[in-house]
């Protein structure tokens, strides 16, 4: 039985969908009874506030991943993200008693309630850390770790790990090869492993520009890297040290991946993607239905596509193609006008008539909101394309992947399926390189226009 629960606990994913779900239970415990003593220490009740714990449920916990603080070492190395979002959760609230004075919130009350909920967090948190440490003492949920390095120092790092109860399992190693790492290789491991660690030994041997594409490859995919002391000359982000594994590792952090914005990047594509499933979801019903009725086949269609650093996701449109059109492509390649790696045809025979009217209002990518609220995709980046199309694309092509996917994007914007390929990639390494949270907002209102002009649709 021990043994079972050990090699569950070293999976990955389950491992950090098990702890995400602890602590957003234990917030929203916290925000609720915080939330239930300052309505009755100041109104003596808990009646008529406590009747809109769902929509502060809601916001308290939103503000909570925006802050990411489902992330356990970063509420470690910050504990002050904890009360900044608690900050800005009573800031909202107190904006909100001003403009809708009936929901009988008071400042006071809402003050209260915020320090409450915090105070009855940060103990919930404790507790829990208490309880992961607990099991790492006993060996089972440990962190699952990937060694990179030659033979002798993965061996050293190995030993280590098997010899100390420190947070770390070894689940694979990589070579590090002559001053470089096989970066397709290591996502291959990564994405089999469901690793959340990255452990490099001998970093110092890797060029500047080697070492800034395993750090992105790795932030890309949520995985925390650290090093062996020795490549520290290397480094560009401020480094923390941690001892448990029995020598010292520097963790570190890709420049462009660390910042507020994007946090509120992440705030902005839960918000509008969980709002918009939720306004739009009779006219998913009404679109399902036309889609089942009008032809055979399913509602959904689900694509691979490769999403930010090549890693593999299902992107969800509504079906806009006969049944089985994807094996009809092979014999219409030479009637393609997308031109470089894409794939498209202005007149699509697989294409069926209400897909025709999905695709020139862009309604059939509405479900891509899902993609959005799970991660897969955010609201403004690089379109995915189909693994066809990736597996055409050249290195410099596939710098576009550096960043979220996007439902729409400076390609959409400008012509859309009018452009060129070599135009797209241009569009989106510009976005790339210029990104901010105030471009995104511009992107989504001028999509807006484009949408109705129904420019580049088909």
């Amino acid at each position: 039985m021990k043994g079972t629960l050990k090699r569950l606990l070293l999976m990955g994913a389950p491992r950090r969908f098990l702890s995400i779900a602890v602590l957003v239970l234990a917030d929203a415990v916290a925000m609720l009874a915080g939330l239930a003593a300052a309505s009755y220490a100041t109104e003596g009740s808990i009646g008529r506030p406590f009747s809109l714990a769902p929509v502060l449920l809601a916001v308290w916990i939103s503000i909570f991943a925006a802050y990411d603080l489902y992330n356990r070492a970063r509420v470690r190395r910050n504990p002050g993200a904890l009360v900044g979002a608690g900050l800005v959760w009573a800031g909202l609230l107190v904006v909100g008693e001003r403009l809708y004075p009936q929901s009988g919130l008071t400042a006071g009350m809402v003050l209260l309630a915020a320090f409450l909920s915090l105070a009855v967090a940060g103990a919930l948190r404790v507790l829990y850390e208490q309880a992961i440490e607990l099991l790492y003492r006993r060996g089972l949920g440990k962190i699952p770790t990937i060694i990179i390095g030659d033979e002798a120092e993965r061996t050293r790092v190995r030993r280590l790990m098997e010899q100390t109860s420190g947070a770390y399992a070894c689940v694979a190693e990589v070579d590090l090869g002559a001053g470089e790492v096989d970066l397709p290789a290591l996502r291959a491991t990564l994405d089999s492993t469901g690793a959340r660690s990255v452990v490099l030994v001998g970093g110092e041997r890797l060029p500047d520009e080697e070492l800034l594409d395993l750090l992105r490859s790795v932030r890309l995919r949520g995985v925390r890297m650290r090093v062996v002391p020795g490549a520290l000359t290397l480094m560009r982000s401020q480094p923390t040290v941690s001892q448990s594994l029995g020598l010292p590792l520097v963790e570190v952090r890709y420049p462009r991946l660390d910042n507020t914005q994007r946090l509120m990047k992440r705030a902005l594509d839960v918000t509008v993607s969980g709002a918009g499933l939720v306004i739009l979801s009779p006219l998913f019903l009404t679109l399902g239905l036309f889609v089942r009725t009008s032809s055979s086949g399913p509602i959904l269609f689900r694509q691979k596509r490769a999403g930010v650093d090549e890693e593999v996701f299902v992107c969800l449109m509504f079906r806009s193609m006969y049944e089985h059109a994807e094996l009809r492509q092979p014999e219409l390649e030479e009637l393609n006008e997308g031109g470089g790696a894409a794939f498209k045809i202005r007149d699509d025979p697989r294409v069926t008539p209400f897909g025709r009217f999905l695709r020139r209002w862009s309604l059939d990518e509405l479900p891509q909101l899902v993609n959005v609220l799970k991660g897969d995709m955010s609201l403004v980046g690089p379109r995915p394309l189909p693994l066809r199309d990736f597996e055409r694309m050249g290195e410099l092509h596939k710098r576009r992947l550096a960043a979220v996917p996007g439902m729409t994007g400076l390609w959409q914007i400008s012509g859309r399926s009018n452009l060129p390929f070599e135009e797209m990639v241009r569009l989106d390494l510009f976005y790339i390189e210029n990104w901010s949270l105030s471009f995104d907002v511009k992107i989504i209102l001028r999509t807006l226009g484009a949408v109705l002009r129904r420019e580049g649709a088909y």
